[in-house]
């Protein structure tokens, strides 16, 4: 049997912990264990922990010390943990950093079935590395006792959410227990997956070509390599290559990995030696030159004349509902766009709707045709927001695209609420107003000191919010201001007067206007902070 959370309980460095919440998952499985404390991370920190590929049944181990005291980022924390399989949290410091664990924390925990570990609290001798070096030392023992890979992985696996229950993530899993390299190549010896050890290792399939199969094979540099052939159910025949730096790989441990790859396939891809469409979009995105052009040529898609990426994000609750949403999204998105680019490569990825596209239709108006895709979806009942992103030169520009977009498309939702589509210029500048609010009092108080002064006469806050919707949410047009706030345009304009006459210039005037329409921006993002 493999370790589970009730096995670590009953290590020494577990001495004095209590179980908070998520009890229901005491007896999960434990594969690794890990740190994690950059829960609210800085746009570096948020691109590092994007790329960090959570493959289920690792304990965490944290303190939250930069969130202390704020509940909503600790609970969305668990949710994205036990979203991606992960068994529990260790929480150290309770008392020094964390005041305490707060009661909707534990019932979180308590309805995801996520264990909740509370380290003694107000201790300040307590060290991570005795809990990490006990945990995987238990692992490892049990792991050279015990061969149990297949039917471990297996259980992760049914436990992970459905888009990561793919052959890439069974390679990974396959590769960090065995520590053991694996590529997956189909009859023509194009490789469909591959998960190195270490990570950092460049293998090329060609190297081993020439290899017998079911005979390991003594390399140079001490490697030793397995050539496997499988035989998936109906799909056309693969080969598995294991390459393992230092001792030899037992043949019993082999012959599992291989038995646990075929079903993967079996289980999980209808037609992973077609190679799914899905993974061009992921090699795009996660910014893997070299992936996407091999795939782009399988495809015969010319991706350098792809300059434009949309970006669908459907805004309904409930997660299964959202599910399906996304799937006739991104039916209706490829539909509308056939027969105006000359390039469509559509998915669905993280639970967004992709479309990267050569626009063929000079003419025709792409933002005219993004409402009526909006429009569309909502008459299907579909609340969507668009984000269209253009002048995307390489990957390295669809992936800076796509982690704006998941950082500062709430922030853009808060200044411009009435919207459904959006620009990347107007992301960057939500991402500028958000600087602005993080650098500090004294940057705050100066690039707001206009609308102070708004605030010192009577009828300051009639006005303030006035100036809000002129920029924000009727684009300068005293007409849509008038009919956004249902009053009357002279009564607009009267304000916009008033307004005049305490700035001691007309709203419109540039350049002030510039700095005027930011600092109402910033304004909306800290009421919606203050709520």
């Amino acid at each position: 049997m493999s370790v589970t959370i009730n096995d670590v309980l009953k290590l020494p460095c577990m001495k004095g912990a209590k179980v908070a919440g998520g009890t229901g998952g005491l007896t999960r499985a434990v594969s690794s264990i890990t740190v994690l404390e950059f829960a609210d991370a800085n746009d570096l920190q948020q691109e590092i922990l994007s790329n960090i590929n959570f493959y289920g049944n690792e304990l965490v181990i944290t303190a939250f010390a930069n969130i202390p005291n704020n509940l909503e980022q600790q609970c969305a924390n668990i949710r994205r943990l036990a979203a991606v399989g992960e068994v529990g949290m260790i929480l150290y410091y309770v008392g020094i950093f964390m005041p305490k664990v707060d009661p909707v924390l534990i019932e979180l925990a308590n309805q995801l079935d996520f264990v909740l570990i509370v380290m003694p609290e107000n201790r300040r001798d307590l060290r991570y590395s005795e809990a990490i070096s006990e945990v995987m030392e238990a692992i490892i023992k049990n792991q050279a006792v015990e061969i149990s890979l297949l039917p471990d992985i297996l259980d992760q696996m049914c436990r992970l959410p459905e888009h990561q229950r793919t052959i890439d993530t069974v390679l990974r899993m396959a590769c960090d227990r065995s520590h053991t390299s694996l590529i997956l190549a189909d009859h023509l010896g194009r490789v469909l997956g591959q998960s190195n050890w270490p990570m950092s290792l460049d293998l090329q399939i060609g190297e081993f070509n020439d290899i017998e199969s079911m005979i390991p094979v003594s390399m140079k540099d001490n490697c030793t390599v397995w050539r496997c052939p499988l035989q998936p159910g109906n799909q056309e025949s693969m080969e598995l290559y294991l390459i393992k730096d230092g001792e030899l790989l037992n043949k019993e441990f082999v012959m599992q990995i291989v038995e646990l790859v075929r079903l993967a396939v079996n289980l999980w891809s209808s037609n992973h030696a077609g190679i799914q469409t899905s993974e061009l979009i992921r090699a795009i995105l996660r910014d893997e030159p070299l992936k996407m052009r091999r795939l782009a040529e399988l495809f015969h898609i010319d991706i350098a004349s792809i300059h434009s990426m949309w970006v669908l994000r459907i805004e309904n609750d409930e997660s299964v509902q959202r599910q399906k949403n996304a799937t006739e999204a991104l039916k209706q998105l490829r539909s509308s766009l056939a027969y105006r680019c000359d390039a469509v490569l559509a998915d669905v990825y993280e639970g967004y709707v992709f479309g990267f596209m050569a626009w063929n239709n000079k003419e025709e108006n792409m933002a005219s045709f993004s409402s009526i895709l909006i429009e569309g979806l909502s008459v299907a009942g579909i609340f969507a927001t668009l984000v269209r992103c253009h002048g995307l030169i390489d990957t390295a520009d669809v992936r800076q695209a796509f982690m704006l977009i998941k950082e500062q498309l709430d922030g853009a939702k808060c200044i411009w609420p009435t919207r459904q589509i959006y620009s990347m210029e107007e992301l960057e500048f939500a991402s500028q107003c958000s600087d602005v609010i993080n650098r500090g009092e004294a940057t705050l108080e100066k690039t707001m000191k206009q609308l102070y002064l708004l605030k010192e006469f009577r009828e300051g806050e009639e006005l303030l919010h006035t100036l809000c919707a002129y920029f924000l949410d009727a684009e300068s047009s005293v007409t849509h201001c008038a009919e956004h706030l249902f009053l009357h345009k002279n009564t607009i304009k009267y304000r916009l007067g008033r307004i005049a006459a305490c700035l001691g210039y007309h709203a419109d005037k540039e350049p002030e206007k510039f700095s005027l329409y930011r600092a109402v921006a910033i304004y909306r993002l800290l009421e919606q902070h203050t709520q």
